[in-house]
């Protein structure tokens, strides 16, 4: 069985983050057990030299303080004061963190200034530091077109957000997604939003069991992404066994589900799951699967913390995230009038197109990227 003949477990190409839209805290580096994020939106200007920068260092475990009790922190606030011109930096506070969000220690003695030594592990936070101090003092022109694009960007940025720490694509309908988006899908012969389902039998739905359909697609997708990418390099690249990926009580639930008893051709051979499905009792038992599914993968990313393992901020760092385009609609496209202009634009996993919607920006459509 070939990993692409899934339509929620599929293979992953290369995306990069651009440095020119950034998030209130943005990743400047990544160790193999923690990351560093700085604060893009706040900066604090002591005098015509020396501005205050914040940094943000997240731990997978527990980190032990090294003064005082031996309590265990998770995360770690240093505000930082750097000199730009003379090349020189010094700690000014740091804050200590619990996995829960408390604080457990403020160390508010400031250090010594010190020189940025080439290579360090300083200059590579002073270098992001002072250029994010130069973008906040020089104020440059910005053209309407620019301004919208950073909008879309930052929805975008608030869709995968939510997504992240919801883990269920549920929690984005009704904050993010055009009320009727499904009307657009249905209008459009192009574009297989439903993967494998026959237009004809998604016509014959309500809109409540179609959206139903489509949830479990995109949270089975969503997840079963997710935590395939958390097990590289050995779940990429060539196309691999499903019994070499997916975790045993995942494939179990698949051998044994009533879909796979009724609809499966052989066993070892899952290619049934990408089969057209083309009336609504098979519809039902197949969205059943993928419901188990994602409950099931819900649990092993949790499990494994796939968003903070090692091979998925590797492809955060290549991905190109957040970067919308614009397009034109020529003809009427997703039910929006002819002319409507939408921002296409990749969040993890997904492609979405987002348009202006009675002056608020909303989600038309969202699709896997992988699809």
């Amino acid at each position: 069985m070939r990993l692409v003949l899934l339509p929620f477990l599929l293979l992953f190409s290369s995306l990069s983050l651009n440095s020119q839209q950034l998030a209130e805290w943005y990743r400047v580096y990544t160790f193999d057990n923690s990351v560093i994020e700085m604060n893009t939106s706040l900066v604090t200007f002591i005098s015509e030299d020396v501005t205050r920068v914040r940094f943000r260092w997240t731990f997978d475990q527990p980190e032990t303080l090294s003064e005082g009790p031996k309590s265990k922190y998770k995360s770690r606030l240093e505000v930082m004061e750097v000199n730009c011109s003379l090349h020189r930096y010094r700690p000014y506070h740091f804050t200590f963190y619990d996995g829960t969000g408390n604080i457990i220690r403020i160390h508010d003695v400031p250090g010594e200034w010190q020189a940025i030594t080439s290579g360090s592990m300083m200059e590579k936070l002073f270098v992001p530091a002072c250029e994010l101090i130069k973008k906040k003092t020089h104020t440059e022109v910005v053209s309407s077109e620019e301004i919208r694009l950073q909008k879309a960007a930052k929805y975008a940025f608030a869709f995968a957000q939510q997504l992240e720490r919801a883990k269920d694509f549920n929690s984005v309908i009704d904050e993010f997604f055009v009320p009727n988006f499904l009307t657009g899908y249905l209008s459009d012969k192009q574009t297989k939003w439903f993967l494998n389902l026959d237009p004809d039998t998604a016509a014959k739905l309500s809109r409540a069991e179609l959206q139903r359909s489509y949830v479990a697609l995109m949270n089975a997708g969503y997840l079963s992404s997710l935590y395939v990418i958390s097990q590289c390099p050995s779940a990429c690249g060539e196309p691999v066994a499903l019994e070499k990926i997916v975790p045993p009580d995942v494939l179990h639930l698949i051998r044994n589900h009533p879909y796979t008893v009724r609809y499966g051709n052989q066993p070892g051979n899952y290619d049934f799951l990408a089969e057209k499905i083309d009336n609504v009792a098979r519809l039902r038992s197949y969205v059943d699967l993928l419901e188990r599914i994602a409950t099931l993968m819900r649990k092993h990313v949790i499990r494994v913390a796939a968003e903070r393992s090692k091979a998925y901020r590797a492809m955060l760092d290549d991905w190109q995230l957040y970067q919308p385009k614009v397009r034109t609609c020529g003809e009427d496209c997703l039910g929006l009038a002819k002319g409507t202009k939408l921002f296409e634009v990749n969040v993890p996993v997904f492609r979405l197109q987002i348009a202006e919607i009675s002056g608020k920006l909303r989600v038309v459509s969202a699709i896997n990227s992988f699809q």
